[in-house]
């Protein structure tokens, strides 16, 4: 007998929006629109190790492990709210953005903190503005809304979290959206799975979780009892973890849910 599914848990970030595309997008776009002369892979790689070097070395490191705040995402986020935490986050920002790009920079010789900051600034600015979608978000969530309860369910700050779902215009596709700087949790904390599981009126028995991140949304997803879709949209080879399909376009959910679990979608 299939089981059957009323419930589909979706990740956002390079699931159903492209958020390492646009961040490698707008650096290049900022350095683009700089008078500096360097190489741009280069200057990538340099500065996505310094923002990392720098993230950990701030008093806010656990908080933001738990909760999932990427030292990329870091560089352009407000920390809005008045929780502690973002209290805190929001005083050291401005500086640990500086010092990113200012240290970057002086790998390339550019001892400049005028231009460090203006970069800093520039990139903030710019990334911002971008919120694109993979190109079959659109499609399908429309075919699944209304035939399913739909769940988002995001690691990161609630500030950058809400930019991201707001600018690709999400919202009104879902039942439910939990950011897990808003919940106290974070992806694969079954304590968060289960805050959205619950607030959908579903089981774990009855849900699908859809991901890109093998730790986070597939194990995550798989010990709390979910069946999980990987998307692996860049091919990349997993030995580990096993979810239970694994798709690189969103639109191959349409025939697992056919082919499974409902006889018409």
């Amino acid at each position: 007998m299939r089981r059957v599914f009323d419930t589909i848990l979706f990740d956002l970030d390079d699931t159903l929006i492209v958020e390492w595309e646009s961040a490698e997008k707008s650096f290049i776009e900022t350095l683009e629109q700089s008078d500096i002369q360097v190489d741009k892979t280069e200057f990538l790689k340099v500065i996505r190790k310094q923002a990392k070097e720098n993230w950990y070395k701030l008093p806010t490191i656990d908080y933001c492990l738990k909760i999932g705040i990427s030292s990329r995402e870091a560089l352009w986020a407000d920390f809005s709210g008045e929780d502690f935490q973002y209290v805190e986050l929001r005083k050291l920002s401005g500086a640990y953005r500086f010092d990113t790009w200012s240290q970057a920079l002086m790998m390339f010789n550019i001892n400049n903190s005028k231009i460090a900051e203006r970069l800093s600034s520039e990139y903030k600015r710019i990334r911002n503005s971008k919120h694109i979608l993979f190109p079959e978000t659109i499609e399908i969530l429309q075919k699944l809304k209304g035939k399913f309860k739909l769940g988002l369910i995001t690691n990161g700050a609630p500030d950058l979290q809400w930019k991201k779902i707001n600018g690709g215009n999400l919202k009104h596709y879902f039942d439910f959206i939990a950011v897990s700087g808003e919940q106290g949790y974070a992806k694969p904390d079954s304590r968060f799975f289960d805050i959205v599981v619950n607030a959908l009126v579903s089981t774990s028995e009855r849900t699908i979780m859809i991901g890109d991140n093998l730790r986070t949304d597939i194990k995550g997803g798989l010990d709390y009892g979910l069946k999980t879709i990987w998307i692996n949209r860049s091919g990349i080879k997993n030995n580990d973890i096993k979810p239970d399909y694994e798709i690189t376009n969103l639109l191959e959910l349409i025939s697992i849910l056919k082919m499974d679990y409902l006889s018409s979608i």
